[in-house]
Parts: C-alpha cells; structure tokens; sequence
C-alpha cells in the first residue's frame, strides 16, 4: 500500500483528501476536510480573486500540505477546478503557492475534472452497461458516459449549485416560484448534453451526499425521481439554518441545496433515470489512484488518445440567467 495527498480548489471549498492506496485500487481513509472559502462567488463578481482571496487560498493549501506530510502522505496532488479556470489572477496564485509550498497548481479542464471523477467512483475498474456518472459541483456541472468498448463522452456547462442558486434564490426559504425558476434553468442548461440511453447513474459528491442527509439517510443511500422531489419539498419550507442544525450541514451548503437538486434531476430526466447510486468518491480520489496508477505522468494519462470525448454544452448560463 501507498499513502497519498489530493488538494483541490473549488468554488465553495479548499478540501483534502489523505488515503492508504491498495495495490487493488481501495482507498483507506485517512483524512477527508475542506475549508469553505466561497471562491468562485469572488471570481463570479470581480473576474480576479483578489490579494486577500488568494493570501486565504495559499493559507488554507499550506495548512493542508502539512496535514498530508503530517500524515506520512508526502508530496500532496494540487488541482483547481472551476474558479481558477476564470481567474484573471490564477497564474500569481499558482506562483504564490509554489514560492510557499512548492507545489505546482494544476488547473483542471472540464474533461480532466469529469475524468477523474469517473476513475475515482468506479475505482478505475470497467462497467458493465452504460453508465452516467453526475458531477453537479458549486460553480460548474459535468456528466461523464461511459459505454464499455467505447471512450468516456464529457458533457460539461458553467453553471452548479452555488451559481446558479445565486442567479435565482433570493428568499429562506426558497419561494415555489423560485424553486420552479431553478427547475426550468436546469432543463435548459443540460438540454444540449451528448444523447446517450445510460441504463445506470451515480451522482458523485455533495449534490447526492447531502440529499441523503436532508432526508436523514446514510450519505450514499440511493436516490430516486421521489427523493428528489421531497427534498425540494423540504428545502421550500424550512428555513437554512433549522435545516443546517439538523443535519450537520452548513447553511451555505443547504441554502444551495435546492439548486443542486434540481440539476440532478433534470440530469435524471434527460437521460431517463428513475433513481441513482450515490458515491462519496470524486475527483480527489480519482487523482490519487492515477498517480498510483502513472505515478508522475498522472495528468498526462488523462489526455491520451482516445481516452475522451468530448461535447460541450452550455458555457454559459442561458439567457437572462
């Protein structure tokens, strides 16, 4: 076994992921933490992060190296999704960072995000039927199609939870009107995604993870079309922070809950799913296990001919959004 480090910096969060790597691709937890900086808000508003935004983002990195050296880890993977793909700024960060750490920043792309999220729910092992693997993060969503025999098909728009909560959600709790606002927003945006007939999904992440928890669930109970609806029925009739003291959420993540759970089903409903696995593996785990896999060459493997394709979506929000 090997011991790893995963960094990533995302829209809502800075989190760490520290696993005892199995010869067989298991992974052993060994810590799993984030801290909520709201970074893609900042990018969202200024185009920049802003000193102060990017001394919080170099100190929250720092703390988490160490953490990962700490625990016998070493030199930990650092990867930045959403938000450093649109910061004006994100080549002084990525200098910041290595001046004080000296590790290098990669900034994922929507395919590298999407791939490695797949790797990390199915462990790098091959799937028996088409397969929708969902991606729904703060600031931008991804789908991932897996049919065997055939390369992985990347469906990708700029839009997640936290954003498109933003655009919409103005009450606590979320108005009817409002909640009907984020279901329509959400058909619009996954309208051109790649056709495909999956005949299983599995949501990766908060967006299925933290469903579970509003019901009162284990984190990766599976979630059906009826879930989801009584979810959005939860989330329109209580305020945050009860439903936060509840649950153990935090009031930003259930204040944007209702956005997320509506890109999830529109997801559900353009591909056909009734229900969905849920996972609490992602893109962090799927980092660890291709440098387990390529070792240096781990970022590399992800743009390997045929290894991707892909079809993009929206870029942008839809119109007025």
């Amino acid at each position: 076994m090997s011991r790893a480090a995963a960094i990533d910096i995302g829209s809502n969060s800075v989190h760490l992921l520290v696993a005892e790597v199995g010869t067989d691709g298991t992974l052993e937890m060994l810590a799993d933490e984030s801290l909520q900086l709201g970074l893609g808000r900042v990018v969202d508003r200024h185009g920049r992060l802003g000193a102060a935004t990017r001394r919080a983002t170099l100190e929250a990195v720092a703390e988490f190296a160490a953490r990962a050296t700490e625990l016998g880890a070493g030199r930990a993977l650092l990867m930045g999704t959403q938000p450093l793909r649109h910061a004006d700024d994100r080549s002084l960060l990525k200098r910041e960072i290595r001046d004080a750490t000296g590790l290098d920043l990669a900034v994922l792309s929507h395919d590298d995000e999407a791939t490695l999220t797949l790797v990390g729910v199915t462990a790098g092992r091959s799937v028996d039927g088409p397969l929708l693997v969902m991606d729904v993060g703060g600031g931008s969503s991804e789908v991932i199609i897996m049919v065997p025999g055939s390369a992985p098909v990347v469906g990708a728009f700029a839009v997640g939870s936290s954003r498109l909560s933003d655009q919409v959600v103005e009450h606590d709790p979320p108005t009817a009107l409002e909640i009907a606002e984020l279901r329509a927003r959400a058909r619009l945006l996954v309208e051109p995604l790649p056709v495909a007939s999956p005949v299983q999904g599995i949501v990766s992440g908060g967006s299925g993870t933290n469903v579970s928890r509003l019901l009162g669930r284990e984190r990766t109970t599976r979630l059906t079309v009826d879930d989801l609806e009584a979810a959005l029925a939860l989330l329109g009739t209580r305020p945050a922070a009860d439903l936060a003291a509840e649950t153990g959420l935090t009031d930003r993540r259930v204040r944007q809950l209702a956005a997320g759970v509506a890109i999830v089903a529109a997801l559900m409903d353009r591909y056909g799913l009734r229900a969905t696995e849920v996972s609490d593996a992602g893109l962090r785990e799927g980092a660890v296990l291709s440098e387990a896999r390529f070792g240096a060459d781990w970022m590399a493997s992800l743009h390997a001919p045929g290894t991707i394709e892909h079809e993009d979506a929206a870029g942008t929000p839809p119109d007025g959004a």
